[in-house]
């Protein structure tokens, strides 16, 4: 869900639901951090664990503890790519409409089940079935009936995807789709043992005992409400012998403050850096800057003839130092947008550039007042106003709060005549006004549940149920259409439909897209072999050890 629909998303300094981003923390009362002959470490959560129902969680500790525990399809490497985890093998029909794919034969349950392909479509099915409630159906849309499943009119066991035996799945799209290997590797196809739902009813997945396992390790220690549980090497993993971790002990650390003095005196092995620490440790050997998979950005609201304004939005964009957006109120790792999508999403299959480069358009996303002060002139004659004002709603968070303020600051000093104000309000408050079009500029991002550009530009288009700012643009429009219709199986014709798209959107200013989400962590240098992957930041133990 996001601000502006239903994916979980971040608003600058607000709090990141899934998708982009993990929060790391350790064991308050734990001894030294790290401790080589066992293979333990610490570390910590900002909140607690909520579930570890595949087909239920909506938050970033959850998402991340199951993703420990359990194994789906495939798993992301560090550069997003999907690789074999259970699946062995994976045969797609020509028209891109049919996946058939092998499963292993050692997978096994916590509870001594063998994981099957059933497995995988009884995960599928109740998660679309409107009983189960899950927030992310819309993940399963490219899989045929899916969207009529989730919407109650059709039943669960129409879904494209079948068992043909115990190991081998067969997945039927309506459409093709060039990302969905990647969507597979999200934990929420993750498959769930039918024998432990039935068992534990609604209470599957609300502590350690009542859940299964089939990953790299098993949980214990929480009991549905506490803040601390750990994390054991899993005997019985299909893949163990690349598992050198024996331990990871977990507990809620809600200060900042108290997280970092506990990684000072070596009683965590990792820490997220905030406000001033960011720049204490600039210079740090155990600083690492990680992606968050998200882009921050002001949406205009093109209903409103001020905002609607071309040349204004132009001028907005030209008024604003970036750099100093992200250096001096951000401050967290974040850097400044170029264009609507992040680094290290898709690269260009021709030239092996990356997206962002090649969906760069001059003068659109940089700092030049000369510019801005002529397209505001502009603006101002095409309104036929001397004086112009405008509202930017944003949440009440502290840094999204300075970081709008600091782009009043930059409109108004920037742009003579022009009035600036902030209407800063609780986030649940904020998503209803803009979803109700009461708003002329808002603050706010999207956080990306895989590494595909579609995942940003899809918001813009003229049906999406996200696009709160009405932005319409009928090549835009074509141009995503062919990218997911008759280009989806031509990699270099999709990605040039991508880039068309994306360059179309600086064009028009159909956003502003103003920086690149991103955190700072400090990471003890003795734990080696941590999965970090470039586009989101996340972070998988796996085949982590301690040298």
């Amino acid at each position: 869900m996001s601000f502006l629909n239903h994916k979980k998303s971040l608003l600058l300094g607000g709090s990141l639901i899934l998708i982009g981003g993990i929060a790391f923390t350790v064991h308050a009362n734990a001894q030294p951090a790290t401790h080589p002959t066992s293979q333990s470490i610490n570390l910590y959560e900002k909140t607690t664990l909520t579930s570890l129902d595949a087909s239920k969680i909506t938050d970033s500790v959850s998402n991340s503890v199951l993703s420990e525990v359990d194994e789906g399809l495939y798993r992301l490497n560090q550069n997003s790519q999907p690789v074999n985890a259970l699946a062995t093998k994976t045969t797609v029909s020509k028209d891109g409409k049919t996946y058939t794919i092998d499963l292993r034969h050692n997978g096994h349950w916590s509870n001594g089940d063998p994981v099957t392909a059933q497995d995988f479509v009884y995960s599928w099915e109740r998660a679309l079935n409107p009983k189960t409630k899950s927030e992310f159906t819309y993940l399963f849309t490219n899989i045929k009936n899916a969207d009529a499943i989730a919407a109650g009119k059709l039943a669960p066991n129409t879904l494209g995807a079948k068992a043909t035996n115990n190991y081998q799945l067969k997945i039927t799209l309506s459409k093709p789709a060039a990302y969905f290997k990647q969507v597979l590797a999200g934990v929420t196809f993750y498959p769930i043992n039918q024998h432990a739902v039935q068992k534990y009813g609604q209470n599957y997945g609300t502590t350690a005992g009542k859940t299964v396992y089939n990953g790299a390790f098993t949980l214990s220690g929480w009991t549905g409400t506490n803040d601390h549980w750990t994390l054991t090497k899993n005997p019985h993993y299909q893949d163990k012998k690349a598992v050198k971790l024996n331990h990871i002990s977990y507990q809620v650390v809600k200060s900042s403050t108290t997280a970092y003095n506990l990684y000072q005196a070596n009683k965590l092995d990792m820490v997220t850096l905030t406000g001033e620490q960011n720049v204490q440790n600039k210079h740090n050997a155990d600083l690492k800057t990680l992606s968050a998979g998200q882009i921050g950005f002001i949406q205009y609201n093109q209903k409103d003839k001020t905002a609607a304004n071309q040349n204004l939005r132009a001028a907005i964009s030209l008024a604003i130092n970036r750099q100093q957006l992200t250096k001096t109120v951000l401050e967290n790792g974040s850097v400044p947008a170029k264009t609507f999508a992040v680094t290290n999403m898709l690269k260009n299959p021709q030239t092996g550039h990356d997206f962002v480069s090649d969906a760069t358009v001059k003068d659109t996303a940089t700092l030049d007042l000369t510019q801005a002060t002529k397209r505001f002139k502009t603006a101002k004659q095409q309104l036929h106003q001397k004086q112009l004002s405008l509202t930017i709603t944003c949440g009440d968070d502290d840094t999204t709060h300075q970081a709008a303020e600091f782009i009043q600051g930059q409109l108004t000093s920037h742009l003579k005549g022009l009035k600036v104000t902030v209407r800063a309000m609780p986030f649940n408050a904020m998503l209803t006004k803009v979803s109700q079009g009461d708003f002329q500029l808002n603050l706010t991002s999207w956080s990306m549940d895989f590494a595909d550009p579609s995942q940003a530009l899809t918001i813009l288009t003229s049906k999406s149920n996200s696009n709160m700012g009405h932005y319409h643009n009928s090549a835009y429009d074509q141009a995503m259409t062919d990218a997911d219709g008759k280009d989806a199986l031509n990699a270099p014709a999709r990605y040039q439909d991508l880039v068309q798209a994306a360059k179309t959107a600086m064009q028009d200013q159909a956003v502003t897209p103003l920086y690149e989400g991103g955190s700072n962590v400090l990471i003890k240098p003795h734990l080696k072999g941590v999965v970090i992957n470039k586009f989101s930041g996340a972070m998988n133990y796996r085949t982590a050890y301690i040298n």
